[in-house]
């Protein structure tokens, strides 16, 4: 029975315009007559050519339909199988064995066993990767005697959560689980439909078919070109005409941003627009600038460490909502994470620290800890301003840190009184004292500057009084030098006039 195509290639597609040959051939399989829509269009933009292959009753007739997959290729052509469910499950034990010489790639979504996870070795030609769902899943194994292979059995075992915050299993082949996740996870028109966990193994596909296909993408260069523009690196996929730029939103699903630490942003490419002409655009003060630290790539995104400077000059929503100008000089590091979807934008999510924005344009005071914590000894709160950035910029050569870790810092002495160690430390208080020189420095230069421009003005209204009452002084300090002398002279006089007299009475 031949292969009947849903729909052919998007000529359009993220791939076929930065190669001229045929694009990669991508065949979806299932259980059911149709399947999801949504999801074989999206594979259309990123430049597949794309076929759909329902399971049917399985057995003989659906084996010889896998095996008519790679006819037609031409010399060096390949294709790559996606498969779910049931479907999956038997891909898996199909392709175990060599001969598919044209299938490059094999995913298995789901499936519901899975090949020994002991032994099991594909052909060196297949790349292999399995998304597993539920808490459960059978294992296939064939029993060997004397070199003979002995009958199949399928035994259940419980799905383990994997190492690390990936999921990945230590078993002969790639394997992902995912949390919280039932078999449908990746399907758009089913209930077990759940976006976090279906995002993230189509990065993982997306990568691992790229790489079979031997086709590279410059994603660098494909974001830069889309986000070329002003006013700013962080949202540059808007120019100060937003009309043209918001084409290179994706329309297979909603774009959306968020800059997460102020819920600032928006969904769909209306009210983005709106965010961008109302509220971003306007409100970036010239004195803004971005400087990129460090840039991870993906297969489908974009990951950039910024630094960010401004004097807040005016009101910025999108990071101080509601809060009018402070002229406060701004210093923070920012993490922008840029999805892409068939050479368009699909989301933007941005992070940075809140608490020290807040501290270096006055609204926060580390030294205002509530009254119960301030009784337990904790006399400041542990946020830092400028500091944090500078750190990040300056990287080795920065200043020391753990500097807000109680007793980090503490001289510590053993004395030998009862074989114990006694550590002086530094009181609560003398930690709480931490240095904030740094991130006010402008503001204080600034209030210094004022202060010497007042006091040199009062100094110079007083310099008048100051030599009247200076004059005064010494007219009565040579007043009081006059009397003394009268004083010592009559008392001189006084003395020979006695001795005189007592002279003559002798």
């Amino acid at each position: 029975m031949p292969v009947t195509l849903t729909s052919n290639v998007n000529t359009n597609g993220f791939l076929s315009n930065n190669f001229p040959h045929a694009p990669p051939r991508l065949y979806f399989t299932a259980e059911d007559d149709d399947f999801d829509d949504l999801t074989l269009e999206e594979w259309r933009d990123e430049g597949f050519d794309v076929a759909y292959l329902p399971m049917g009753k399985g057995g003989k007739e659906y084996r010889g339909r896998l095996n008519g997959l790679g006819s037609g290729l031409g010399i060096g052509e390949t294709f790559g199988i996606v498969a779910y469910g049931e479907a999956a499950s038997f891909c898996l034990e199909h392709y175990l064995h060599p001969g598919a010489n044209k299938l490059c790639a094999l995913i298995a979504y789901y499936p519901t066993a899975i090949p020994d996870t002991r032994y099991t070795r594909f052909p060196s030609s297949i790349r292999v990767l399995v998304h597993l769902a539920g808490s459960s899943v059978g294992v296939n194994r064939t029993q060997q005697l004397l070199g003979i292979q002995g009958k199949r059995r399928t035994i259940q075992r419980r799905i383990n959560p994997g190492i690390g915050a990936g999921g990945l299993l230590k078993i002969a082949y790639p394997t992902y689980t995912y949390d919280d996740a039932e078999p449908g996870f990746a399907e758009h028109d089913l209930d077990e439909y759940e976006r976090v966990s279906a995002e993230l193994a189509w990065s993982r596909t997306l990568d691992v078919l790229r790489r079979a296909f031997r086709r590279d993408v410059n994603l660098e260069k494909v974001w830069e070109e889309n986000v070329q523009s002003e006013p700013s690196p962080l949202y540059k996929f808007f120019t100060r005409s937003t009309s043209g730029t918001l084409q290179t939103l994706t329309t297979q699903k909603q774009p959306r941003v968020t800059y997460a630490p102020t819920l600032t942003g928006g969904i769909g490419a209306d009210e983005l627009r709106r965010f961008s002409e109302d509220l971003f655009i306007p409100s970036n003060p010239p004195s803004l600038r971005m400087r990129l630290l460090s840039r991870t790539i993906g297969a489908d995104r974009v990951v950039d460490e910024l630094h960010m400077s401004f004097k807040h000059s005016q009101h910025m929503p999108w990071i101080l909502p509601g809060i009018p100008p402070t002229n406060k000089q701004v210093a923070v590091t920012i993490v922008s994470i840029v999805c892409i979807r068939g050479g368009k934008l699909y989301s933007e999510h941005v992070y940075w620290d809140q608490a020290s924005v807040l501290l270096q344009v006055g609204l926060l005071d580390p030294k205002l800890v509530p009254e119960k914590l301030r009784e337990q000894g904790v006399y400041r709160l542990p946020i830092v301003g400028r500091e944090a950035a500078m750190q990040i910029l300056e990287g080795e050569d920065g200043k020391q840190m753990n500097e807000l870790v109680p007793g980090w810092g503490s001289r510590v002495s053993v004395k030998e009184e009862g074989g114990q160690a006694e550590e002086e430390t530094e009181t609560e208080e003398e930690t709480a004292e931490v240095d904030e020189e740094a991130e006010q420095k402008e503001d204080d230069e600034q209030d210094q500057e004022d202060k010497e421009d007042e006091e040199s003005t009062q100094t110079e209204d007083e310099s008048g009084e100051v030599e009247e009452d200076t004059d005064e002084a010494e007219r009565e300090a040579a007043e009081t030098q006059n009397e003394d002398d009268t004083t010592e002279a009559k008392n001189i006089s006084d003395g020979d006039g006695s001795s005189r007299k007592e002279r003559e009475t002798s």
